[in-house]
């Protein structure tokens, strides 16, 4: 398994990019920021009131995600 970063869950949505002040998010996990600073993540996981995900992949592959 290698570590990819982390991705920030809003319900069933991701954090796709904070564009001036705004969250834009998406629901296609593949279209998730993936963030590789656990710092930033924490950072936005808080302004959102959301959580962070650690992301790892097999293979390097993302074409499959599951919980």
């Amino acid at each position: 398994m290698e570590f990819l970063g982390y991705v920030i869950k809003i319900g069933n949505c991701y954090f796709k990019q904070k564009v001036n002040y705004d969250y834009v998010i998406c629901r296609l996990f593949k279209e998730a920021m993936k963030i590789t600073t656990i710092d930033y993540a924490k950072k936005i996981a808080e302004e959102t009131g959301r959580v962070v995900k650690h992301l790892y992949v097999s293979d390097k592959k993302l074409d499959e995600y599951k919980e």
